[in-house]
């Protein structure tokens, strides 16, 4: 065999041992790495597959552009999510999956978003091209997948038709304020537990190549010789958790070079964010989109976000006018594989939550790609959202998010002075609370945070910190955790769109967090996690502000929740946690101002919530009014 060289690429994300090559089939046909060049010269590797021998003339493109490896993630002998390449070239679409820029087999440096406007630009323009193509290109992927499809679509390649964005939450920047950068982060607070977890896993950019200028047959006839295992650094993720300063947190094992430490550090105006493709005000796209997401998913929020900023800017009506949803009760990117005929998310019982995902993608692609008129015709009597009620378990569907029927209903926090713990008298009602004076207050000690439990959380590499509904009963056993509880509801209460919780609060600290959650108590007592959030307090006035805390001074905080479809049955409660950690799921403030990434220690805060008739905080819930 010929001497071949080794040429090193800068990557991050995703890696496992790749899978042979497969031959083609009667099903398929298989062109492995083909090496597609970019605006600036480098190239990235795709696989095509291709119809087999009973497809007849130039067929659409389904692109998936994936950080995570084509041949570990999308061969014919894979699982999930592979089985969509098998699905969509069974029904007459070509398929090619490409490394993105710097990953697995492609060139060029990578870094987190790195590039990935203008060389899905290139990629689409490419395969439009192609005498096997119609010259339409569709997109489809999950996660990281599904942002790369929303900056695509911002750079408009003329021939991106359409697109299926799963899970596509991190993609905004500081569009509407929000400043969630690959959803590293919540009012602005790293996703501790996520994005140690993910870089933990997925950090690393080197990786061993193959020239790529090697002659096409002798490149796939060798390359599975050089799919040498990466053996990054093993990292102690609970050791990584706790470490401080918690820029350095993979750095002190020995795991560097990689984008950890600008993702967790960098302030959410500096300049590098704007480098990157992230979704700002100036962003417009022209295509339509099929967006799902699920809403024990951390991005879910953002989807909606998403889907309603391009139905009001996209650039033509007709993308204008077809921006469609599907929300699911399911954890990150698991809508298809968590549903049975009795779902359980985390530990709470979601009832039957199938839903026919693919004849839904093909219905979308076959009016887009292929100009079936009847498939147009069924897209058009859509609901603009199909959504699960938890609690209700029922699958449901409205014209618009918000929905329509939506009023906003105030649930006023109360205590006679100690809401702290279940033991506590901590109270919600519709009634604003009389007395002119009263609060709650607890103490915070970063070394000693309030431990996570479930939630939407996603990519923490451990059984150890898993996603979901779970009993928050042991946390709502601590001191430092405030539990305001409704009277037992009479009737149902439907909680569908946009959650709120406006908080009065002081500290001694010059900055502290305060953390909020939406609990579900059902008539046995478990206390069911709904939505969780979190705020800076140095935030209070905008995410692009720092304002610091006078001690004992009174502020006003508004803590977006985030969205849901929640329905509180007869004889449950409606509950509100409210503390100063959520860990690890949020990084831990150190209560001293400053670059709280920096600090090797912290110190403890006397935080307090006031509720009161000057003081009325107050959860705020989209109520759904139904006969």
């Amino acid at each position: 065999m010929k001497k071949l060289r080794v040429v090193f690429a800068a990557v991050i994300a995703g890696w496992a041992p790749c899978l042979v090559n497969a031959d083609s089939t009667d099903e398929f046909r298989v062109d492995r790495n083909v090496f597609v060049t970019m605006r600036d010269g480098t190239r990235l590797a795709t696989d095509l597959y291709l119809p087999g021998k009973t497809a007849s003339g130039p067929v659409p493109v389904v692109l998936i552009r994936t950080p995570y490896g084509k041949d570990v993630r999308y061969t014919p002998q894979s699982t999930q999510p592979a089985s969509l390449l098998r699905f969509f070239v069974s029904n007459g679409y070509a398929v090619a999956v490409q490394d993105k820029r710097g990953r697995h087999r492609s060139e060029g440096i990578y870094v987190v978003s790195g590039g990935d406007a203008e060389d899905g630009y290139d990629t689409v323009d490419w395969l439009s091209k192609q005498p096997w193509s119609n010259g339409k290109v569709g997109a489809v992927g999950c996660s990281y997948e599904g942002d790369i499809q929303l900056f695509m679509a911002g750079a408009r390649p003329p021939a991106l038709k359409a697109l299926i964005p799963m899970a596509s939450g991190s993609a905004v920047g500081s569009l509407g304020g929000h400043y969630r950068y690959w959803g590293a982060r919540v009012g602005g607070v790293p996703e501790w537990v996520g994005v140690v977890g993910w870089f933990a896993q997925y950090g690393e950019k080197v990786f061993p190549k193959l020239p790529v200028d090697l002659p096409h047959d002798e490149y796939n006839a060798n390359a599975a010789l050089w799919d040498i295992t990466r053996r990054p650094p093993i990292i102690d993720l609970k050791k990584a958790w706790h470490h401080l300063p918690t820029k350095d947190a993979l750095a002190a094992q020995g795991m560097t070079g990689t984008d950890f430490e600008d993702t967790v550090a960098r302030p959410n105006t500096d300049p590098y964010w704007q480098k990157l493709p992230y979704m700002t005000e100036s962003y417009v796209s022209d295509v339509p989109a099929l967006f799902v997401n699920s809403w024990y998913d951390f991005g879910a929020d953002m989807t909606l976000f998403e889907m309603n900023h391009l139905r009001q800017r996209s650039a033509s009506k007709l993308a204008r006018d077809n921006q469609f949803a599907i929300m699911s009760p399911h954890t990150h990117c698991a809508f298809e594989r968590e549903a049975s005929e009795n779902t359980r998310i985390g530990e709470r019982d979601m009832g039957d939550t199938r839903f026919d995902y693919r004849s839904q993608y093909l219905t979308w692609f076959d009016a887009w790609l292929k100009d079936d008129a009847a498939a147009r015709r069924r897209i058009q009597e859509w609901p603009r959202l199909r959504y699960y009620a938890m609690g209700r378990n029922r699958w449901q569907s409205a014209s618009a998010w918000p929905l329509p029927a939506t009023s906003s209903q105030n649930f006023y926090l109360g205590s006679g002075g100690r809401a702290n713990g279940l033991t506590g008298n901590g109270t919600l009602s519709r009634r604003s609370s009389k007395p002119a004076t009263t609060s709650s207050s607890y103490s915070y000690d970063p070394n000693d945070p309030v431990p996570s439990r479930g939630g939407a959380i996603c990519c923490t590499g451990t059984p150890d910190a898993v996603p979901g509904a779970l009993d928050q009963r042991p946390v709502e056993a601590r001191d430092d955790v405030l539990v305001f509880s409704s009277e037992v509801l009479k009737q149902e209460l439907e909680v569908t769109g946009d959650v709120k919780v406006v908080l009065y609060v002081s500290s001694d600290a010059v900055d502290t967090d305060f953390t909020a959650k939406l609990i579900d108590v059902d008539a046995d007592g478990r206390a069911f996690n709904v939505l969780e959030s979190v705020l800076r307090a140095r935030f209070r006035e905008g995410l692009d502000k720092e304002v610091w805390m006078r001690p004992g001074e009174v502020y006003e905080l508004t803590i977006p929740m985030g969205a849901t479809s929640n329905v509180f049955l007869p004889g449950h409660r409606v509950r509100l946690e409210v503390s100063s950690s959520n860990f690890p799921r949020w990084e831990r403030n150190m209560n001293r101002g400053g670059a709280n990434s920096e600090q090797k220690d912290g110190v403890p805060a006397r935080n307090s919530v006031h509720h009161s008739a000057s003081y009325p905080s107050r959860l705020i819930l989209p109520v759904i009014a139904r006969k």
